[in-house]
């Protein structure tokens, strides 16, 4: 019997076959990020003030953030990136504006050391914090707003993609994830945010992932392994086979939630 593996040559910024990453795969598939992005967008648009200082937590290459900019906007922006091969690309993709820095170092460095405050604080998808620090981190990240300032706070929802992670994570290392987890979600952090002085507003944006045709296995593959970080050649063939039928079944398409937390800090 083979033992299933944790993923972590499979690491989304891991190059893959075609030079792309698991999630660069899966972002060819789903208009997730092309809708994140727009809702950005007009988040940061509607900010009263035409120059914003902004610190990026945790911002991969930059590009999420760079192209949510709305133009008619003077920016300021620290970005925080700990991972060394995507601080590189971060670093070539800002080059071009003096008014942007970029720091490779963890937050917990970056929050010992920084006496800034900014007007938006961005935290996307910060996987690599656990659940049970979010209370600590939360709390930190709004220490670090000015007053007024706004945190925006972007995390999955419960959608398709929360069903296919529990069913086969918990199938395949129970040991791990046993019968009553549940892959996280915004509300954790959403009744945290609405516990603190200030305002919380909670915006959901819907979108599909369509995974592409079986003669491009490897590509599904991929988008598996990125979700469930488990090395697909671990995985026993009848549960391959089982999880290829899981999507099929769908006609190939699993609907997608993101919850966007918006905290506002008021002014005196």
């Amino acid at each position: 019997m083979k033992k299933v593996q944790a993923s972590v040559s499979n690491h989304q910024y891991r190059k893959e076959k075609g030079n792309l990453t698991p999630f660069e795969v899966y972002s060819r598939y789903s208009n997730a990020l092309d809708i994140s992005i727009k809702q950005l967008r007009n988040i940061l648009s509607e900010v009263e003030s035409n120059s914003l200082k902004i610190l990026d937590v945790g911002c991969s290459d930059g590009l999420f953030l760079i192209n949510s900019l709305p133009k008619e906007k003077d920016t300021e922006i620290t970005f925080l990136e700990p991972s060394t091969d995507p601080f590189e690309k971060l670093v070539k993709n800002t080059g071009h504006n003096k008014e942007w820095e970029c720091i490779n170092q963890t937050f917990e460095e970056f929050y010992r050391n920084n006496k800034e405050k900014y007007d938006i604080v961005l935290a996307s998808h910060l996987y690599h914090f656990p659940r049970e620090g979010y209370q600590e981190l939360l709390l930190q990240l709004i220490s670090l707003l000015k007053d007024p300032g706004t945190l925006i706070w972007i995390e999955r929802g419960i959608d398709e993609i929360t069903d296919f992670k529990k069913r086969f994570k918990t199938m395949l290392l129970p040991s791990k994830y046993p019968e009553n987890w549940t892959p996280r979600n915004y509300k954790r952090a959403l009744e945290i945010l609405r516990s603190e002085e200030g305002n919380t507003e909670l915006i959901l944006n819907n979108s599909v992932l369509r995974f592409p045709c079986t003669q491009k296995l490897n590509e599904i593959i991929a988008i598996v392994e990125f979700f469930l970080n488990i090395e697909w050649s671990s995985i026993s063939e009848t549960t391959q086979n089982e999880i290829l039928e899981y999507i099929t079944v769908r006609e190939r398409v699993l609907n997608e939630e993101e919850g966007i937390l918006i905290y506002r800090r008021y002014g005196n």
